[in-house]
């Protein structure tokens, strides 16, 4: 057996270290044992940065090839300013054509709860709603899009993106967050690359953000 390249050592350590901050911070929330005071002073910080961290190195030591030009090549990644910009233009659109009557189809039926989704938000720092902008639209698309997306597929792994959003409290956020993992892993596949399910999906987090902030 091979031993492992250096970089995927790396990215298999940041795994374990993440995981390890992880169940750390959840099961301080759970249990609250006596040396929990600064896990639990911080725990939104631990427990975002953790998840982010674990789902990049995790992805990173799955996708990584020979050398990093390699591991960019098999995602897509590239200078094809013009071919991204219209997958992006066009996955835009497509989402929020879905989106609205996704929302028309809640209010009709007369349930509509992302109200609480607005207040979760509204509790949020400013640091962990940056990383929701800036930081997790690369952390998941590398792991759900350009990792789990061929090895799952389009169901699980947009089922599983579902769930990932889930402590938001709002099933038709959840459904919301399907529909959208299915768009991006249908773009993904079509365009071949990562890049435009990045933008989109950074573009997508900064309007939500933007717009529940302004409704508080």
């Amino acid at each position: 057996m091979r031993p492992l390249p250096a970089p995927m050592i790396l990215f298999l350590v940041l795994a374990v270290i993440a995981a390890a901050v992880f169940m750390l911070t959840a099961g301080c929330s759970v249990f609250q044992y006596g040396f929990c005071g600064p896990v639990l002073d911080n725990y939104i910080y631990l427990g975002s940065g953790s998840i982010h961290l674990l789902l990049l190195s995790a992805a990173l030591f799955f996708l990584w090839k020979k050398d990093l030009r390699g591991t960019l090549a098999s995602m897509g990644v590239n200078l094809d300013i013009r071919s991204h910009a219209l997958f992006t233009a066009i996955g835009l659109t497509a989402l929020f054509t879905v989106l609205f009557w996704l929302q028309l189809a809640a209010l009709a039926v007369g349930f509509n709860d992302q109200q609480k989704v607005t207040e979760k938000v509204s509790d949020l720092p400013l640091l962990v709603l940056a990383l929701a902008v800036i930081v997790a639209p690369f952390t998941e698309e590398l792991f759900f899009r350009a990792m789990l997306l061929p090895r799952a597929g389009i169901l699980l792994s947009s089922l599983l993106f579902g769930l990932l959003h889930f402590s938001y409290g709002s099933v038709v956020e959840m459904v919301g967050v399907f529909v959208i993992a299915m768009l991006l892993a249908s773009i993904y596949r079509i365009s071949r690359s990562v890049v435009p399910c990045i933008a989109i999906h950074l573009i997508y987090n900064f309007l939500s953000i933007a717009v529940m902030k302004l409704m508080l």
